[in-house]
């Protein structure tokens, strides 16, 4: 064989190569069609709320919330990038155009809809109650000290009902030192939240329980629907996320990421969506 039939041959394997490139990119067809801060890539502001976003080292992301934005973005043909940041800034930097979608269990509210577009519910954050006695019940913590964590749905119904006798938190950490303690003697939290500390050590020998639903407090009643908060001006994403979020409920995929995590199956029935006034 000749030098230059060996060049030849050489540069028609490289040409070869570069004409497949673009090919097998093309590939990948998206679902929707729609535009992001960074073209190919879908930047996701996330904050560490085990079992809903825990974001790693290396760009690496997880929870159930993670896990579900991979998987669109996987139908889309977008890498995802991610910002960590602190909890408030993840509105901050949605609203600011620095990332196209936030992640983290956020309520879909009327409030919040005003700065922010949401997308379909990804589940239905129920509230927990922690005890040593397996509680169920709203009635059963009558005259009890409880402590709960700001924020969540259910504490301005708590605080009627109870009155002095609730604790607010600033966090889960800081009420659950309070209950290994016995300062208080029950705890309300996310039901999720609480089974993921109890996996990893937390809350040792308490009963974690799904509270029954009690006119008192209304979250036990309607739970609220969690959703990706999104650019509001980028519509257009708005509706691939939630036309991707609807085809993982019918596919039963986002159930399957739940029960990963050793949540509930039915919280992915989330039912109608609609805002929290």
């Amino acid at each position: 064989m000749t030098r230059s039939f060996k060049r030849f041959t050489r540069w028609m394997l490289l040409c070869s190569t570069l004409a497949g490139a673009p090919y097998a990119l093309a590939e990948c067809t998206p679902a929707n069609q729609f535009e992001t801060i960074t073209p190919g890539v879908l930047t996701v502001a996330a904050y560490v709320f085990p079992p809903y976003s825990i974001p790693g080292p290396n760009n690496q992301l997880s929870g159930v919330d993670g896990e579900i934005i991979k998987r669109i973005a996987e139908r889309e043909c977008l890498k995802v990038k991610t910002m960590v940041v602190d909890t408030a800034a993840v509105v901050q930097a949605v609203v600011a155009k620095r990332a196209d979608v936030g992640i983290g269990d956020w309520y879909r509210t009327a409030e919040r809809s005003k700065a922010l577009g949401l997308s379909a519910p990804l589940y239905l954050d129920v509230m927990g109650i922690i005890s040593d006695e397996g509680y169920t019940k709203i009635s059963e913590l009558d005259g009890k000290r409880i402590g709960t964590v700001q924020g969540y749905l259910w504490v301005d119904d708590l605080k009627k009902a109870f009155g002095d006798n609730l604790v607010l938190y600033p966090n889960p950490v800081a009420m659950a030192q309070d209950l290994a303690s016995r300062r208080i003697q029950v705890g309300a939290d996310s039901f999720a939240v609480a089974v993921s500390s109890q996996q990893k050590g937390g809350y040792p020998g308490k009963s974690i329980k799904v509270s029954e639903p009690d006119q008192r407090v209304k979250a036990t009643l309607e739970p609220g629907q969690s959703a990706f908060p999104y650019t509001k001006a980028n519509a257009a994403l708005g509706e691939a996320l939630s036309k991707n979020i609807q085809a993982l409920h019918a596919s039963g995929e986002i159930a399957e990421i739940l029960a990963s995590f050793g949540l509930d199956r039915e919280a992915a029935k989330v039912g109608e969506p609609r805002m929290i006034q």
